[in-house]
């Protein structure tokens, strides 16, 4: 007798080949009170339920038909359900992306982070939101790198209910890079701030930002925070989301944390950053509420150059810059000076007041310039010079500068220097009583420019440097070992074009020489005469202006600066500018004018180079 579950059940048993027969039980349109399947003919109830002692041998051909008849009929009818579920099942894709980063199961910190780059591959430090620029910039790439390395949140978005819009989750792009990389900054979170902006092509050795990161030290009990989709009140009691990196805990409470003990801040970011791109180093503790840009106390800019400044013909006398009647000028700019005659007017910024304390300044001598143009060992002379270019820089340090002002005053020392004016210009544009608007002149290139260093007090910004045995030798994250392979790289592409450089010009003077011996071989240079009177009056009416960049250009007759062409007056600049602009412009300008003016009149609105 079977157990009753299996009461309900219809038993087949199929005679086989194997020692056993072959049970099949069925359930499908049988019930206890019924031994009857629909349209066919009773069965017994001795023989509803078979078990292995059956003998099929009594039952009728009816009832082994009948039997038949349902097992087919069963077995399609769980085909069909089988295959039912199976259309019904949704095969979903294997998940190919990381789960999101929750950033508050995470302490955070400010720290600054102090780099160095090369400014020719970018178009300048400050990432323009809304445009596109042919070049990226470097702040961009800064950006990047500290998305990737989940150092800092993207920016969330969320629906009017306050949850997350999980339609506009950060994911990071392919190629490399993260997609439209504008729309996940969230610089007000980050507590970001940077020191000195640098225009296309400026580099800088000693740049610094401030930035709020994750960290690897331990919550405490009262720090518990609610997830990144939780919500605070607001003074009208309205939902909120919470920032995901908001500070937790004030520095002054923090658990007690080895900072050894943390992130290698440096070899994250120069792992993910360009070999052009290098952290130096990173200040764990700033100052409260601390601002690259107004903790700085001082910035120093280097401008590079070389005496001649431009190349020469065989067989002509190198044309040098006078290094000391550019000194001479130089010592001008140092002090309290309105400094509108020598930057680029920023009509957007609405500054009035172009005053500014220029603390150092001097023209320092570095040597000869390597690779020299020719391998043969010579003494000093003006042959020398034109065989081998000196380096100089220009050394200043200033508290804040306007836009364009470095290369504004080297420009000016430049025309110093070719003797094309007196040392006591400088004076002249730096008396804005006398002089009150700007003499149109071109300012010096852009490359030589880099922002070497900037200063803070010692006390409130300690740096620390990544230990030199943490990294690799040679690789991404080793600072020296990159930069390095960087120098390498440049100086063979420099050895190659200098010794080129040098076998085309000695060709040339030895062919020049040829051709100016005479009868009994003596040397002989060729008079010229008639070639120079023809082009006496071309040359005097051509001025070749040096501007820093590697060729020097012709203006034609130069005029002096202070009889030059004028601008318009400050006043009158910014006053059509701002009347171009709507009433809400204005209005919003001098709200932010005002809290910007909060640190004084001194360093409002410096724009660098």
């Amino acid at each position: 007798m079977l157990a009753a579950p299996f009461r309900r059940a219809a038993v087949c048993i199929l005679p086989s080949n194997r020692s056993k027969p072959i049970i099949l039980l069925f359930s499908r349109g049988l019930s206890a009170n019924s031994s009857t399947m629909e349209g066919q003919t009773p069965l017994p109830r001795t023989q509803l339920l078979p078990s292995a002692d059956t003998d099929y041998t009594n039952w009728t051909q009816e009832a082994l038909i009948s039997r038949i008849r349902y097992l087919e009929s069963s077995l399609k009818a769980n085909l069909s359900n089988s295959e039912t579920k199976q259309d019904s099942l949704t095969i979903l894709p294997k998940p190919t992306a990381k789960p999101d980063f929750d950033f508050s199961r995470h302490t955070s910190r400010l720290i600054a982070l102090k780099f160095a780059y090369i400014g020719g591959p970018y178009q300048g430090l400050e990432y323009h939101f809304g445009s596109d620029t042919p070049l990226p910039t470097v702040e961009e790439k800064l950006f990047e790198a500290l998305l990737k390395a989940r150092l800092v949140p993207p920016r969330t978005y969320y629906n009017p209910d306050g949850s997350i819009d999980t339609a506009q989750m950060f994911t990071s792009g392919g190629n490399g890079g993260i997609d439209d990389i504008g729309k996940w900054i969230d610089l007000d979170s980050w507590e970001y701030t940077k020191c000195g902006r640098t225009d296309r092509g400026v580099s800088a050795f000693g740049q610094v930002v401030g930035v709020r990161v994750r960290s690897n030290r331990p919550k405490s009990r009262k720090e518990e925070t609610p997830g990144d989709n939780a919500l605070v009140e607001d003074a009208d009691n309205s939902p909120t989301p919470r920032s995901p990196i908001e500070p937790t805990q004030d520095d002054d409470e923090m658990l007690e944390f080895d900072d050894r003990n943390e992130l290698p801040y440096v070899t994250i970011l120069n792992r993910l950053l360009p070999s052009t791109i290098r952290v130096l180093a990173w200040c764990p503790k700033p100052p409260e509420n601390f601002s690259a840009r107004f903790n700085c106390q001082a910035r120093t800019y280097h401008y590079f150059f070389t005496n001649p400044p431009a190349p020469h013909n065989p067989g002509e006398t190198p044309r040098v810059l006078d290094i000391d009647a550019m000194k001479t000028a130089a010592k001008y700019y140092e002090g309290l000076y309105d400094f509108r005659n020598l930057c680029k007017i920023d009509a957007s910024k609405q500054i009035t007041n172009f005053k500014r304390r220029v603390e150092e300044v001097d023209i320092v001598r570095i040597g000869r310039v390597t690779p020299v143009f020719s391998l043969e060992p010579c003494e000093d002379s003006q042959e020398t010079l034109a065989k081998r270019p000196e380096t100089y820089y220009f050394k200043l340090t200033g508290s804040a500068f306007l836009w364009h002002q470095v290369r504004h005053m080297v420009a000016i020392l430049f025309l110093v220097g070719q003797g094309l004016e007196k040392p006591e210009v400088v004076k002249e544009l730096l008396d804005v009583q006398n002089m009150p608007t700007k003499p149109f002149y071109n300012m010096a290139d852009d490359r030589p420019l880099v922002l070497w260093d900037c200063l803070f007090d010692e006390k409130d910004v300690k740096w620390v440097y990544p230990e030199l045995n943490r990294a690799k030798p040679s690789s991404r994250e080793d600072v020296i070992g990159s930069l390095w392979e960087l120098w390498h790289n440049s100086n063979m592409d420099a050895m190659l074009s200098g010794g080129l450089l040098a076998m085309v010009y000695d060709q040339q003077e030895a062919h020049r020489k040829k051709e100016s011996v005479e009868g009994n071989g003596d040397l002989v240079i060729n008079d010229n005469s008639n070639d120079i009177s023809k082009n006496k009056k071309k040359v005097r009416d051509s001025t070749w202006i040096v501007d820093g960049s590697p060729v020097q250009t012709s203006f034609g007759k130069y005029i002096g600066i202070v009889k030059r062409g004028r601008m318009e007056t400050v006043e009158v600049i910014n006053r059509r500018f701002a009347a171009r602009k709507s009433e809400e412009w204005r209005q919003k300008w001098s709200v932010e004018a005002k809290r910007e003016r909060g640190v004084g009149d001194m360093t409002d609105y410096d724009h660098d180079e």
